[in-house]
């Protein structure tokens, strides 16, 4: 079986720890931590990276194995990634950054047509989408160079490009796979907000209210300390849970602050109120601690591989069973239970 050809946009800290992840499960193949290792017929090492493109200077220019470790990424250095002859090019820009992020990024722009000749030159099958939320002209610009360049795409920011149904259509029509959008880490505030809601209902147990606050370090934080963002994953967040219960419940979910000294943790508390027998009040604290970067590379390997696999299976455009199991936003929404048994039937079955 031939090997999947990644590329990916955006060295942040969620890349790092996908690139690490790689070659650490590679060499460490028996080792704990790793969900799925065969997803579509395909196991870790059969991924090989070919492109990268990023827009800040700390990195554009550098060696893939390099840029991952440089500036402003926090995730940290869990495995040492050998020289990859990767080298990270000059990505493209079509938002205005936010105050928060423009006083950080360095940037090193390119052009779009060298963009798309980067990916035509390196082929890749299935191009990663993982830039700053809240970029969204250029998330749509970069899916749109994917698809010139014969690539499948996987949006893993909040911006709606996989559930924007004329870039669907151009993706089907091109025989390619559209997967998105904003990824659900493995066990983040959100799922795990979704799957105490899924667990209650299981248990007879009415949700009347509940909150999550998040606080976390790494560039993703920082840039969702800018209000209009904020407020928009709030209310992706809270409508993603809100959904486990057909009835729904008053509910809140977000980030609320940053704390520089976390890195690329994040902190996360959560308070549940719901109603039981005769009306008797149960209520749930929660407090958990989970690095941003690792908690993301389970789900990153594991959609790239299903994408591809279902490219291979003659599919193109949306996938349901990708797409509700990896990503917050979605056309139909499906309970966890639901989105990780359709996923795991359809990828993960034994030959």
């Amino acid at each position: 079986m031939s090997r999947i050809r990644v590329a990916f946009i955006g060295i942040g800290n969620s890349v790092s720890a996908t690139i690490q992840g790689i070659y650490y499960y590679a060499s460490n193949p028996d080792s704990d931590g790793l969900w799925h290792p065969v997803v579509g017929g395909f196991k870790v090492d059969d991924l090989e990276v070919v492109a990268a493109l990023d827009i800040d200077s700390r990195k554009v220019g550098k060696d893939l194995s390099e840029a991952i470790y440089s500036e402003p990424n926090t995730v940290g250095r869990r495995f040492d990634v050998p020289k990859m002859g990767v080298i990270v090019e000059r990505g493209i820009l079509k938002d205005e950054l936010n105050p928060h992020m423009a006083s950080i990024l360095k940037l090193e722009l390119g052009r779009d047509d060298d963009a798309l000749d980067t990916l035509r030159e390196s082929r890749p099958d299935v191009v990663v989408n993982a830039i700053s939320s809240g970029l969204d002209k250029t998330s749509s610009a970069y899916a749109s160079i994917s698809r010139e360049a014969g690539a499948s795409f996987i949006n893993l920011t909040p911006s709606p490009v996989a559930t924007d149904p004329e870039m669907e259509r151009k993706f089907a029509e091109r025989g390619l796979v559209l997967a998105g959008d904003d990824l659900m880490s493995q066990i983040g505030g959100t799922i795990f907000h979704k799957g105490l809601a899924s667990f209650l209902r299981l248990r007879g147990v009415k949700p009347r209210r509940s909150y999550q606050l998040d606080v976390g370090g790494g560039l993703e934080t920082i840039n969702t300390m800018y209000e209009e963002l904020r407020m928009y994953k709030r209310k992706v967040k809270s409508s993603v849970i809100a959904a486990e219960f057909e009835e729904g419940w008053e509910i809140i979910a977000g980030t609320s602050d940053y704390v520089d000294f976390l890195g690329n943790d994040r902190v996360i508390h959560l308070h549940f109120i719901g109603t039981g027998f005769m009306g008797s009040e149960i209520m749930i604290e929660a407090h958990m601690r989970v690095n941003d970067g690792m908690n993301a590379g389970n789900i990153i390997l594991d959609v790239i591989r299903a994408a591809h696999r279902a490219r291979l299976d003659g599919m193109s455009g949306y996938v349901d069973e990708i797409c509700n199991y990896g990503f917050k936003r979605t056309r139909k929404w499906k309970s966890v239970l639901e989105a990780t048994l359709a996923f795991e039937s359809a990828y993960c079955r034994s030959e």
